[in-house]
């Protein structure tokens, strides 16, 4: 879009493509025109969707429950949630979803539980905010307005609505839940890591608020005690695992277990982030200190989302080709071929970090005619593999594309390889 000056139309490895999320590549779009591209402008507008989540949930906390300390809670859970993180580490659409649900489940609770908005405005006002979620989402997407608002206007009714905030919330949660999982039909979908965060978050903040202000001691000692217990347990089984067992991670699109010695960090950070959490969490709570209690909870969702990074960076080889590129860059000129042995979004990383475009082998057997041209963007291995062009092909490791000569893997990672029809020489390594 930058390059081309073109807004309207979205190309990927210079073919048009129907844009998965039109909202996502503007506001991506907008920040490589501001900062230039790299992967932290990539990354920032999702970042400041996160933190708008979180200021989201401080300001409706304390709107819902009057204390203040119920806004602060919400925000620290929306931003320590290790599912927060995981849903937001790639490039989706899902933080601008659930950033235009909040703000629709706010300006809905104000206007018809606050100010009593009845009638055909309080009607309007709810076919606005599903006209406003659709624009925004797919069309399943319209039953969180709709949930929202039926229990904004039971709500209503009553006296005081703030006594029935947790019915919207409640609502949302599940329409929320109801449309990552049924209505999307996505195998791990992010949308269900993060779509229901804030409204539990909010629950949880105000059910923390309430029982800080009401300090009743006994309850306090009861739930640190349980919670202590609970985290001792968990991390005995994740000690366990880390010396005898292995590691395993399920991305949103495939599953990878490690059986190395490095896999066992994740595990052992873990534990060592739940003893640390629920042990600070008792000590101030038998010393009636429970907003520091509850911030040592905080700090422990944290530390859960240092060690889901930990594993992630141990898995990165195998779900990024940046190695491989960063491998063959030296080798790299400009009359050489670099094909993939698959789709384009499994190697997508492979032609971001070569910075320049790459092309789809098709697959053996397929015979082009003698003077035509192949498809835009894709290669006949066969016919150039024994040329004088030096050919790259990204191919995986345990089912290698079959070549009609000789080949050298001049480089490998994470289950992949890149196989070429020429040795290397200009000092790239691996």
């Amino acid at each position: 879009m930058v390059t081309r000056h073109d807004w309207s139309s979205v190309y990927v490895n210079g073919i048009a493509v129907h844009p998965s999320e039109r909202t996502l590549d503007w506001t991506i779009a907008a920040s490589y025109k501001l900062f230039g591209v790299a992967d932290w402008s990539a990354r920032l507008p999702i970042a400041l969707c996160v933190l708008a989540l979180a200021i989201i949930a401080f300001f409706f906390g304390r709107k819902l429950f009057v204390w203040n300390a119920a806004g602060l809670y919400a925000a620290l859970i929306v931003l320590t949630w290790p599912g927060t993180f995981v849903a937001t580490r790639d490039l989706t659409p899902v933080p601008l979803l659930c950033m235009a649900s909040a703000l629709i489940a706010f300006a809905l609770w104000y206007l018809l539980a606050e100010k009593r908005f009845s009638g055909w405005r309080g009607i309007g006002i709810s076919a606005l905010a599903c006209i406003l979620m659709f624009l925004t989402a797919p069309w399943p997407a319209v039953i969180m307005p709709i949930a929202i608002a039926v229990a904004c206007w039971v709500a209503r009714g009553k006296q005081q609505p703030h006594s029935l905030a947790q019915w919207p919330l409640m609502a949302w949660a599940a329409a929320a839940y109801l449309f990552g999982d049924l209505l999307e039909a996505k195998q791990h979908n992010p949308l269900t890591w993060i779509g229901p965060v804030l409204p539990l978050a909010l629950l949880i903040g105000g059910w923390l608020s309430n029982q800080e202000a009401l300090a009743e001691p006994r309850k306090g000692r009861r739930l640190g005690y349980a919670i202590f217990a609970i985290g001792l347990l968990a991390s005995s089984v994740l000690i366990f695992f880390a010396i005898e067992g292995t590691l395993g991670l399920s991305f949103f699109t495939s599953s990878v277990v490690f059986t190395s010695g490095s896999a066992r960090i994740p595990l052992v950070v873990l534990a060592s982030t739940l003893i640390a959490g629920v042990t600070g969490n008792l000590v101030y709570r038998l010393h009636h200190h429970p907003r520091i209690a509850n911030c040592f909870l905080a700090g422990m969702l944290a530390g859960v989302t240092v060690a889901i990074q930990a594993s992630f960076v141990i898995a990165s080889p195998y779900k990024s080709s940046q190695i491989l590129a960063d491998a063959i860059r030296p080798e790299l000129e400009a009359t050489d071929i670099v094909a993939v042995d698959g789709t384009y979004p499994e190697a997508s990383s492979f032609a971001f970090y070569l910075e320049r475009p790459i092309s789809l082998a098709l697959p053996q057997g397929i015979d082009v005619p003698a003077g035509a041209e192949p498809p835009k963007n894709t290669v006949v291995v066969d016919q150039l593999w024994n040329g004088s062009a030096r050919v790259y092909l990204w191919t995986t490791a345990d089912r290698p594309f079959p070549v009609p000569g000789q080949s050298f893997v001049v480089a490998a990672s994470g289950g992949k390889e890149i196989l070429s029809n020429q040795p290397n020489s200009g000092g790239a390594s691996f």
